[in-house]
C-alpha cells in the first residue's frame, strides 16, 4: 500500500514538472463606479477609466484540451468625471477631470479549456475564483473609509478567454477577463443624517500574455 502511494505521488510529482508554463501578463483594466446614495443613483465617476493590470503566474496539469492556472498580480479599478468649476455668478472658472482610483493585489485560480488549432494556435475559456485585496485609494473615498464603509477586500469570480500561440518553449498570447464581485466596494447603512448608500465597480482586463514552458 506505502509503495502504491508513493508510486501515485512520484507520478503527480511528475506530472507537475514536466507540463507547466510560467506567465507574465500585462495590460489594462477598462471599469467605472455605480455610486448610489439613498435610493438615488448620482452616478459620479460611471465615465470608463483605464487602469493598469500586471500579473505572474503558472499553468500546471495541462493537457491538450485543459489546464489550471494560478496568478498574483496587481490591478487598478475605478472611474472617473468631468468637473466643471464656477463662481457664484455662474461664470466658468475652470474644467478638471477628476479619477477615483483603487488599487488591489489579487490572486486568482482558473480553469481553462482549449481547443487546439493546427497544435499551435488554442484558442480558450477560463472561469475561477479570486481574491482582491486593497492596498490603496484615492482621495475620493477617505470620507468612505472615515466610517468604516470602505471594504479591505473583495472575493469573486474571474471570467475570461483569449488565445495562445505556441513558439517551441515559448508561448504568447492576449485574453480578457470580466470580474464578477460577490461584495460592493463599499456599503454603508443608513442612520440619522446620513441616507445610507453603496458603491460597485464593473471591471474588464485586456492582457498581453508571454509564458515559458519549463
Amino acid at each position: 500500500m506505502k509503495q502504491f502511494k508513493l508510486l501515485v505521488f512520484g507520478l503527480l510529482l511528475s506530472s507537475l514538472a514536466s507540463g507547466q508554463t510560467v506567465k507574465i501578463q500585462t495590460g489594462t483594466t477598462i471599469s467605472k463606479l455605480d455610486w448610489e446614495i439613498g435610493n438615488m443613483n448620482l452616478a459620479p465617476y460611471k465615465e470608463t477609466l483605464i487602469g493598469y493590470s500586471v500579473f505572474a503566474g503558472i499553468e500546471y496539469l495541462e493537457n491538450k484540451f485543459f489546464n489550471l492556472s494560478s496568478n498574483l498580480g496587481v490591478v487598478r479599478k475605478g472611474g472617473k468625471e468631468k468637473v466643471t468649476y464656477v463662481t457664484e455668478t455662474g461664470e466658468l472658472i475652470d474644467k478638471k477631470t477628476e479619477k477615483a482610483t483603487l488599487d488591489y493585489i489579487t490572486v486568482n485560480s482558473t480553469f481553462d479549456i482549449q481547443y487546439p488549432i493546427k497544435d499551435k494556435v488554442l484558442p480558450f475559456m477560463s472561469v475561477g475564483p479570486r481574491f482582491d485585496y486593497l492596498i490603496s485609494y484615492s482621495n475620493v473615498f477617505e470620507s468612505l473609509k472615515e466610517i468604516d464603509a470602505l471594504k479591505k477586500y473583495n472575493i469573486g469570480l474571474i471570467l475570461g478567454g483569449g488565445i495562445k500561440y505556441d513558439l517551441s518553449k515559448v508561448q504568447i498570447g492576449l485574453r480578457a477577463d470580466y470580474y464578477l464581485d460577490f461584495y460592493k466596494v463599499a456599503d454603508w447603512p443608513a442612520q440619522t443624517g446620513n441616507l445610507g448608500g453603496k458603491v460597485n465597480d464593473k471591471t474588464v482586463t485586456l492582457n498581453f500574455t508571454i509564458g515559458y514552458k519549463l
